[in-house]
């Protein structure tokens, strides 16, 4: 089946074509069940990012990997943190910070991916172990966890292993195709709200069209660092929101609100893990300054974009005082010990037996 797809889509560029939606459904629906060959689905995935997705073909796959995906419960309340998937060089912001949202009782979703190979930075993943939290949870661990933490990280490659041969694939060529995109909006847990970061790859146009139609209420799009939901203070900014009612563009400047400070440099994994650690101990040393305004700033943005402060200035001076009483270490410690009650074995059995 999957040769008559590659045909449609790799042939020469003039008569190369789009995949309607269901042809695209067929086509997604054959990979993920494994029908379609390593070599086919490779050929495929190139050929696609060789004439460019179009909203629909993106749209089908995501409701394909969907079905193929662990039935995770719905928690439409939380907010969907769709971030870099690969290593990031540069402090992970939204980690803090979800902390942060997280102690207000914000709940907060991030995700990613196992990383393969070798490469320079971290997953966010693996900061997270290093910090203490298990990762590898079951389904319905998970969402006992969630639950009560207000905080949880989602490995995509477990909770949709359909996905970890495609991963496989885009690392070791070096190519990112449109399935990273399918990846990052996934959103599992059906969350009616999504901060999502615009890489170079991803078009802001095509994220307005395709986000409502995978059941996504209300978004923020960012271009943050390196393509992350996380925002410089050294640089102007522009924000997209939609919802149902609203599609506006916004620009932010930093030091309209009184910050200032210099990009982040590149640290490597046990460097951003002893910043992580001291930036959720709520350190207050000079020498953290710039990474702790980013902090503050991010989270002080994500309380006012959601609505629970009435402005940017009461978001940013709630961010401060959280980060003051240390209520990002206090939630960590919560989300780790709620995971410690849980084993890798147990919840890779508990998945096998969920149909994973």
């Amino acid at each position: 089946m999957m040769k008559q797809w590659i045909k449609a889509v790799g042939t020469t560029k003039k008569e190369a074509r789009h995949l309607t939606y269901d042809e695209a459904v067929a086509a997604a629906h054959a990979i993920a069940r494994g029908e379609s060959t390593e070599a086919q689905t490779a050929a495929f995935l190139t050929a696609v990012r060789m004439k460019g997705e179009t909203d629909q073909e993106v749209t089908a796959f995501v409701d394909v990997f969907r079905k193929y995906s662990l039935p995770y419960a719905s928690f439409s309340d939380s907010l969907n943190c769709a971030g870099v998937y690969g290593r990031r060089q540069i402090l992970p912001v939204t980690l803090p910070v979800g902390l942060l949202m997280a102690s207000v009782g914000f709940a907060q979703v991030l995700h990613g991916n196992g990383a393969f190979g070798g490469g320079q930075g971290a997953t966010a993943g693996e900061l997270l172990q290093g910090l203490g939290v298990q990762t590898d949870l079951a389904a319905s661990d998970w969402e006992s966890v969630f639950a009560a933490a207000k905080i949880g990280y989602i490995r995509t490659d477990r909770m949709c292993p359909a996905l970890a041969g495609i991963r496989r694939f885009q690392e070791e060529v070096g190519l990112d195709t449109f399935m990273g995109q399918v990846e990052r909006i996934l959103n599992p847990v059906h969350s009616h709200q999504m901060l999502i970061g615009a890489g170079q790859r991803f078009s802001v146009e095509s994220l307005v069209r395709i986000l409502p139609k995978v059941g996504i209420k209300k978004a923020i799009i960012v271009q943050g660092m390196e393509g992350s939901e996380d925002l410089s203070i050294a640089k102007t900014s522009t924000i997209r929101t939609i919802s149902p009612d609203t599609d506006e563009t916004a620009i932010l400047e930093p030091s309209t609100f009184g910050f200032s400070g210099h990009i982040l440099e590149s640290m490597p994994p046990s460097r951003q893990l002893e910043a992580l650690t001291r930036l959720i101990q709520g350190d207050d040393s000079p020498e953290l300054c710039n990474e702790r305004e980013h902090v503050i700033y991010n989270a002080g943005l994500r309380l006012y974009w959601n609505e629970k402060v009435s402005s940017y200035e009461d978001g940013f001076q709630l961010a401060r005082e959280l980060y003051a009483r240390k209520e990002a270490w206090k939630a960590l410690k919560k989300w780790r010990d709620l995971t410690a009650a849980y084993t890798p074995e147990s919840s890779r059995k508990k998945n096998e037996a969920a149909g994973a």
